[in-house]
């Protein structure tokens, strides 16, 4: 059984991918600071209660993923958020950050997109490293 989406075990397995991941290194070399994901609940799909987690990226590492507590949502310099099937698009590759920003399907719940800008090459690269975590998506089943 794969790792379900936005848990700790999720995220310590993203947190692998970065670190050996030199396009990853390349591309996020001048950005720090903390980034919490988090997906709305949805009892349809089987998620009870919003699922977010935190990764603390200094430089082109990640020094840490963890399931977020809510002080790692209140610390956090970018808070980004989206229902689950908006985060199946995005890991899917079928859905470019920047156009579900634009499109409002993930919001920036903390942080300006005009500080994130600057590191848009690396916050895609951050999600396309993603999709190679095998993982279990929310399923109504």
């Amino acid at each position: 059984m794969h790792p379900d989406l936005f848990t700790g075990t999720w995220a310590a397995a993203w947190r692998r991918e970065l670190n050996a991941s030199p396009v990853y290194r390349e591309k996020a070399s001048t950005w720090e600071g903390a980034v919490a994901l988090r997906m709305t609940a949805d009892p349809a799909l089987g998620v009870a209660e919003p699922r977010a987690v935190w990764l603390d990226l200094h430089h082109g590492a990640c020094r840490d993923a963890r399931a977020a507590t809510s002080e790692d949502l209140d610390a956090a310099a970018y808070v980004i958020e989206a229902e689950p099937v908006v985060w199946k698009e995005l890991l899917g590759g079928r859905l470019s950050p920047l156009a579900a920003l634009l499109a409002g399907k993930l919001r920036l719940l903390r942080g300006s997109l005009m500080g994130l800008l600057p590191y848009l090459a690396a916050a895609q690269e951050l999600l396309l490293t993603a999709t190679v975590i095998q993982r279990q998506f929310p399923d109504p089943g």
